[in-house]
């Protein structure tokens, strides 16, 4: 991403990457994520292209930014003090709280992007990437027999796993049951 999120922002970086980021997820629900095009999210959002280039390299990275802005409203951050098993879980759950909020959307999401597309290979990764990094700062990994990585790819997997099952193939759970199927599937800590 061209902008740096570290950098405190100004009002109008705010608010240009908010109307940025809602106008493609506002294009998401009308058409698959490989139509839409940056003209036409500089149309919705009314900045001219030069503004969208100037926050971000390509539609890509305003996905990238979008998972990010989810990973911050999950607070995705706030698991280091927390106990390995309790992570997986509180993850699990404000994930699958946000996934409850916005299942309007994401019906018309799901509709129109296919599981196997970008835009969904693209959150699978960026979560993936999200939740490795988690691991590798949990002092636990250590207790490991095998590399963090591949413990942590396999949680990152299951709870992709569930979230596509019970939001994306409809086939939805309570959260309290689809919590209890994560903790059958991994076992147990």
């Amino acid at each position: 991403m061209k902008y740096d999120l570290n950098n405190k922002s100004n009002r109008f970086a705010q608010r240009t990457l908010l109307d940025l980021s809602n106008a493609l997820f506002s294009m998401l629900a009308k058409k698959p994520f490989e139509e839409i095009t940056v003209n036409e999210l500089c149309k919705i959002s009314n900045y001219p292209r030069a503004t969208f280039y100037n926050y971000f390299e390509d539609i890509f990275d305003l996905l990238n930014y979008c998972w990010y802005c989810l990973s911050k409203e999950i607070m995705l951050e706030d698991y280091a003090d927390m106990q390995p098993e309790e992570r997986l879980y509180v993850l699990f759950g404000r994930l699958y709280d946000f996934m409850d909020l916005q299942k309007e959307t994401l019906n018309a999401i799901v509709r129109l992007n296919t599981i196997d597309g970008k835009m969904f290979n693209s959150f699978q990764q960026y979560f993936r990437n999200q939740i490795y990094t988690v691991m590798e700062k949990c002092p636990c990994t250590s207790r490991y027999p095998i590399s963090y990585k591949l413990v942590a790819e396999h949680y990152s997997n299951t709870i992709l796993l569930l979230i596509e099952w019970s939001f994306l193939k409809n086939k939805c759970s309570p959260k309290e049951k689809a919590i209890s199927y994560l903790k059958y599937l991994l076992g147990g800590i």
